[in-house]
C-alpha cells in the first residue's frame, strides 16, 4: 500500500518519511496555510531523493513557473477545463482532489477521469471515509483516499485497495512539524498489515 506524507514543511521531516516508506511527499504551495513549504524545499527533496514522487499542493490555479515537483495536486474546486489546461501547461501529472461529503462526487469523480487527471483524491474532512462501501465498487487503481487517517484506523482502507493513502495532520506535533513517533506508528501498522496478508 503506498503512503503520501502530505504537509511536509521541512527536510527532516521529509528525509524521516522517506526513509520510513513514504513514496509521495506533499509539499503546499501556500503563504496563507500555516503547514506550507515553498519551491526551494521541493528541489531540495528532489536532489536528495530523485526517485521519490514529489507532489506540490496547489490552493488555486497554478500558474506557468518552473517547480521541480512531479505531480500537481488540484486542492480546490476546478472543472474538467481546468484539468486539461493544467497538463497541457506543465505536463505533469495531476491529482484532484474532491470533497466526498459532496452530493455529486461520483459525477465528478467521472468527469475529472474524463478530463486525464492521473489520480482522484477522494477526502473526507470530517473524518475517515464511512462511504467505504459505495467506494469499494469502483475502480481504485486511480483512486487514492484521505481525511484524518492515522496509525488507529487505516486498517479499514486496506480492503479498498487505493491507489494511495493520503495523511497530513494527523502525524503531526505541531502544525508543520511531523512526530517522528506517529510516523512510526503508522508504518509498524503497515508492516503488520503486510505480514498478516
Amino acid at each position: 500500500m503506498k503512503i503520501k506524507i502530505c504537509g511536509i514543511t521541512n527536510m527532516e521531516d521529509a528525509d524521516y518519511s522517506i526513509l520510513k516508506g513514504a513514496e509521495f511527499i506533499g509539499v503546499i504551495l501556500d503563504k496563507k496555510i500555516k503547514r506550507h513549504g515553498d519551491e526551494d524545499l521541493i528541489k531540495e527533496i528532489k536532489k536528495i531523493h530523485p526517485d521519490i514522487k514529489v507532489v506540490g499542493v496547489y490552493t488555486d490555479m497554478p500558474v506557468n513557473r518552473d517547480i521541480n515537483e512531479d505531480i500537481l495536486q488540484l486542492h480546490f474546486p476546478h472543472t474538467s477545463r481546468d484539468i486539461i489546461h493544467v497538463k497541457n501547461e506543465f505536463k505533469k501529472e495531476i491529482i484532484s482532489v474532491i470533497n466526498i461529503n459532496n452530493e455529486n462526487y461520483l459525477d465528478k469523480l467521472k468527469e475529472y477521469i474524463g478530463a486525464g487527471s492521473d489520480y482522484i483524491l477522494l477526502e473526507d474532512k470530517n473524518g475517515i471515509i464511512n462511504d467505504r462501501e459505495k467506494i469499494s465498487q469502483l475502480n481504485m487503481k486511480r483512486i487514492a483516499i484521505a481525511g484524518k487517517i492515522d496509525s488507529r484506523n487505516i486498517t479499514a482502507l486496506i480492503p479498498l485497495n487505493p491507489a494511495f493513502i493520503d495523511i497530513s495532520s494527523s502525524l503531526e506535533e505541531r502544525i508543520g512539524k511531523k512526530s517522528f513517533k506517529k510516523i512510526d506508528e503508522l508504518f509498524n501498522m503497515i508492516g503488520d498489515i503486510n505480514v498478516i496478508r
